[in-house]
């Protein structure tokens, strides 16, 4: 229209998110789904990236891009990895889990010529360090992106090498914003000296991006999940007897979910033994494998109906507390850890054995009365670090984000030469220790030969004794014997013996 200046869009910004979205996994899909959706909010499109190409079509609406070639064919204005144990996944574990069994198997058996081509037919390059949180200095064009890290996951590498251990440092030192989710994992950064923030898993959010309708009615389900690691180390039979004993569990009908059909995590093959001894020990127990979609979305909605919650997954127990489902955790070291910082109101570490009261327990109003507000809490404090998080990355200039990665490198370097002279010290004493031990074997010995050959010449000397002796006695049994001789006695003797010899 004439006299009005003409309208411009503002270009939308484009993000990056970097995780383990390559798999069937719904924890780490949600931390797509989620991160994507706040991104949203602050004006940013994004694009879901993993160390390998995959086509998640089926859970995702997309496919997953390498994010090696993601970052060198274009700039970003944010890079943003979310999720899980990341920081302590090796190259090595995260192929484990996503390439083709047999091409793993073929790097394992490979020489150092041979790993280098697969993994960068896998991923793209080969300086890929740490898969799930890409090293922006690596990569020319985004060496002045801004990074964040959320939820993440490191308290892995305290057991790790010190090149590993560095690698890991070196990224989170590089990152404009980093935030973990459990105390194990802040303590390893404050002693590192990074910066971050100590805040609950961003998959909490959901209350309120995906909240419950009003007038959602409840399944009357107990959902049951349990993976491979879990059975193997309770017994699959074991694991099953107790469901079935339990009687605060018998007036529920029982639905078992898949939580993650990636390798190593749940198996179809041992949900169906399980229902199976469960009927054997229950034949008119109401229990099912569900048979609905593998997406996120779908999967949060069956947690979010159920009566109770019973798994090994941290994001089933995380999605249950969001909508405020009571929930029972056996026994694993990452949800033991979590739920005892931030949601330990609720049954956890529990006992396989123990399973009936710890039902009867998350079931009781006592329970649920201390667990309340537990879900809305921490709603708001994960909500309040994601969009902190996005602000940092949006206020980081150029200049800051070179000093930062520059900072980061300098610190990197001398930690690294700190601890290699601390190794070639105690290398150097460990070889102390041997020299002296050789010393002191060398002088055992010398010791040894020296009496040994005092040994022998007290033998030479007692041997020449006894034949000086025998010489010296020598004549005078000769003299003896002679004057007996010549006695009619010694005489008829001496003819007696002779008479014997003949």
């Amino acid at each position: 229209m004439a006299g009005q200046p003409p309208t411009t869009s503002v270009p939308r910004k484009r993000a990056l998110l970097v995780g383990a979205y390559e798999r069937d996994n719904f924890g780490d899909e949600l931390f797509l789904l989620v991160t994507e959706h706040y991104l949203a909010e602050a004006g940013y499109d994004s694009v879901a990236a993993a160390p390998f190409a995959a086509d998640m079509t089926e859970l995702l609406d997309r496919s997953v891009e390498r994010f090696v070639d993601c970052l060198e064919r274009e700039r970003f204005d944010l890079v943003w990895s979310v999720g899980g144990e990341a920081g302590a996944i090796t190259t090595e574990g995260a192929m484990r889990w996503s390439v083709a069994p047999e091409l793993f198997a073929e790097y394992k058996a490979a020489d150092g010529a041979r790993k280098t081509e697969i993994r960068r037919q896998v991923m793209g390059g080969t300086h890929v360090e740490t898969p799930y949180m890409p090293r922006l200095s690596a990569f020319p064009l985004n060496v002045l992106t801004p990074t964040v890290i959320n939820s993440i996951g490191i308290s892995g590498i305290a057991k790790a090498s010190t090149d590993r251990r560095a690698q890991v440092l070196r990224v989170l030192r590089e990152a404009t914003a980093v935030s973990v989710r459990d105390p194990r994992a802040s303590e390893t950064l404050d002693g590192g000296g990074i910066e971050h923030t100590l805040a609950p898993d961003l998959v909490h959010t959901i209350r309120h991006m995906h909240p419950r309708p009003a007038d959602e009615e409840g399944s009357g389900y107990v959902l049951v999940q349990v993976n491979q690691a879990q059975i193997k180390s309770i017994g699959l039979t074991r694991y099953a007897d107790a469901i079935a004993a339990s009687e605060a569990l018998k007036p529920f009908p029982l639905r078992m979910i898949y939580a993650g059909l990636a390798a190593g995590h749940d198996s179809p093959e041992e949900y169906s033994q399980i229902r199976d001894r469960i009927l054997e020990q229950d034949p008119g127990r109401d229990i099912e494998i569900l048979d609905i979609s593998r997406r996120p979305w779908d999967i949060v909605d069956e947690i979010r109906r159920a009566t109770l919650w019973f798994g090994a997954s941290l994001h089933g127990r995380i999605v249950a507390c969001a909508y405020d489902v009571p929930r029972i955790s056996l026994a694993r070291g990452k949800v033991d850890v979590y739920s005892e910082a931030w949601d330990d109101g609720m049954p956890l570490k529990v006992n396989i054995d123990d399973l009936d009261a710890a039902v009867r327990s998350a079931l009781s109003d006592e329970t649920i009365a201390k667990a309340a507000g537990t879900g809305e809490r921490l709603a708001i404090l994960a909500e309040e670090n994601i969009r902190r998080s996005i602000a940092l990355a949006d206020a980081a200039t150029p200049t800051e984000l070179a000093a930062r990665r520059a900072t980061a490198q300098e610190a990197d370097l001398a930690i690294v030469q700190r601890e290699r002279t601390a190794a070639v010290r105690q290398r150097d004493a460990a070889l102390k220790d041997v020299e002296t031990t050789a010393g002191e074997r060398d002088a055992a010995r010398k010791g040894r030969a020296a009496a040994l050959k005092k040994r022998d010449a007290a033998v030479k000397e007692r041997d020449t004794a006894k034949r000086s002796l025998s010489r010296a006695q020598r004549p005078l049994w000769r003299k003896a014997a002679s004057r007996v001789a010549s006695t009619r006695p010694g005489r008829y003797l001496v003819k007696q013996i002779r008479g014997r010899k003949n």
